[in-house]
């Protein structure tokens, strides 16, 4: 009896010191990967950043049809809400100025677009749900040498090159941090590269950035998914980006023959 008991509290350790070692080996963000996936209920269960096996996309309907866009974190700048950035890029390509003018973004092209002609594209349901984020970007006219930033708020916006993986630039919005879909290592990186729906080939798509050592000059992702420059009149692609509540609540969805999600509000 007193064996069996000594068997139990030797096998009760050892399993204890398992899960230790475990816990210490296995990173915070990465243990949730030890559990079996969860089907998600609310938008954020779908983020890259809280569960990737689920896939992290979600389908809203533009015009009616339903496009992919990537459901990137569960808490954008520590402002609450889930980012989300359209998976493919909007045809036809734009440019950021319509003349050699500085490279702000509060007087874009793309800026302007999207909340004057691609908004129009969502269902009620997701228009109204969209929130105001508060976003960084290089002001018009500084007030002095030293570099600071503007804070504006929009719903719909263009990435910044923080957002995808910029470790350089040290001014930023307090919050901002290089999100963790573009951490992933790699010579080309795939995980910046955009193409056009049913397209093979990828093509340079604008961020929010001002280039650091020209005003006419904005940053875009280019050639194998790296930084680049683009002059202000010269076009690129513009991928919309912008944040819902994570308590959004989406379903599944056959779509093509694959599982998929959908927003419930999207109708």
């Amino acid at each position: 009896m007193k064996s069996k008991k000594k068997m139990m509290m030797f096998l009760g350790l050892s399993l204890l010191q398992i899960l230790i070692a475990v816990f210490i080996v296995v990173k915070r963000e990465d243990f949730i990967y030890l559990l079996p996936a969860k089907e998600p209920q609310v938008l954020r269960d779908l983020a890259y950043d809280k569960d990737k096996r689920l896939g992290y996309t979600i389908h809203i309907k533009e015009d009616g049809k339903l496009v992919p866009y990537l459901v990137l974190t569960k808490n954008y700048i520590d402002q609450g809400n889930v980012l989300l950035l359209r998976k493919h890029l909007v045809d036809p390509p734009m440019s950021f100025r319509e003349g050699w003018e500085e490279a702000y973004y509060g007087h874009s092209i793309p800026d302007a677009f999207m909340h004057k002609d691609f908004i129009k594209r969502f269902s009620k349901g997701v228009k109204d749900r969209i929130p105001l984020t508060e976003i960084a970007i290089e002001p018009l006219e500084p007030t002095s040498s030293k570099r600071y930033l503007e804070k504006i708020e929009r719903k719909l916006f263009l990435l910044s090159d923080i957002d995808v993986g910029n470790f350089k630039d040290g001014l930023r919005l307090e919050g901002d941090c290089n999100l963790l879909y573009f951490r992933r290592k790699g010579g080309i990186r795939e995980d910046r590269l955009a193409y056009l729906e049913g397209d093979l080939v990828s093509y340079p798509w604008w961020l929010r950035t001002v280039f650091e050592t020209a005003s006419a000059v904005a940053k875009v992702i280019g050639y194998e998914g790296r930084f680049g420059g683009n002059g202000v009149v010269y076009p690129a692609y513009v991928r919309p980006a912008f944040t819902l509540p994570p308590e959004t609540k989406v379903e599944e969805k056959e779509i093509k023959g694959h599982k998929e999600y959908v927003l419930k509000i999207d109708k």
